[in-house]
């Protein structure tokens, strides 16, 4: 009987601790997961600013590019003028339009790429949902895994403790046993020395 209360309060003190290194394990992965997340905030304020500097710089080339090409065509257009006058208002008036457009469908273009770039998130959102996914089905699976374990070592628990009280019975009725020793079967008092 002693035997027994040992075992189930040896029993007790696994559950225990295994109770204290599940938690252990969860607020260590908790830990990791509020690091990664500060570190994330950083990121994202870099992103920021990056966007800032872009539009800025944006901004800068279209005030200072447009008036300095304004300022060639005049140059050329005057140029121009001296020699041929009709042709080369044509030609200026061509190139202008040529040049706006140009820079129209260039801006366009450029506008819709950074445009595609700063709306996009610094994470596709499929591939967050397909990691948290992922990481909800580790963790249930890893839970699963738990169970059956345990599962498992109660189950085997239960199969020792019933092999070591057959394994008890055996030896208890092979000491109560009379031996038989050939030629005394009836015999009532066999010393079991011979």
């Amino acid at each position: 009987m002693q035997a027994q209360e040992d075992t189930l309060k040896a029993q007790e003190l696994r559950d225990l601790r295994s109770a204290r290194d599940d938690l252990e394990r969860r607020v260590h992965d908790l830990r990791l997961t509020r690091q990664v997340t500060m570190q994330a905030l950083p990121s994202i304020r870099l992103v920021q600013e990056n966007d800032k500097g872009l539009v800025t710089k944006i901004n800068s080339t279209m005030a200072n590019t447009i008036p300095l090409w304004r300022q060639q065509l005049a140059q050329a257009v005057t140029i121009y003028r001296s020699g041929e006058a009709a042709d080369t208002l044509r030609e200026a008036t061509d190139l202008t339009n040529e040049l706006l457009q140009a820079n129209a469908d260039n801006l366009k273009t450029a506008n819709r790429q950074v445009r595609e770039q700063i709306e996009r998130g610094v994470f596709d959102i499929e591939v967050v949902k397909k990691a948290n996914q992922s990481l909800i089905e580790t963790i249930q699976e890893s839970l699963t895994i738990a169970d059956e374990g345990k599962r498992r070592r109660a189950a085997a628990s239960q199969q020792l403790e019933a092999c070591e009280r057959d394994l008890r019975q055996t030896l208890a009725a092979a000491s109560a046993r009379r031996p038989v020793v050939p030629g005394h079967e009836g015999a009532s008092d066999g010393d079991g020395g011979d």
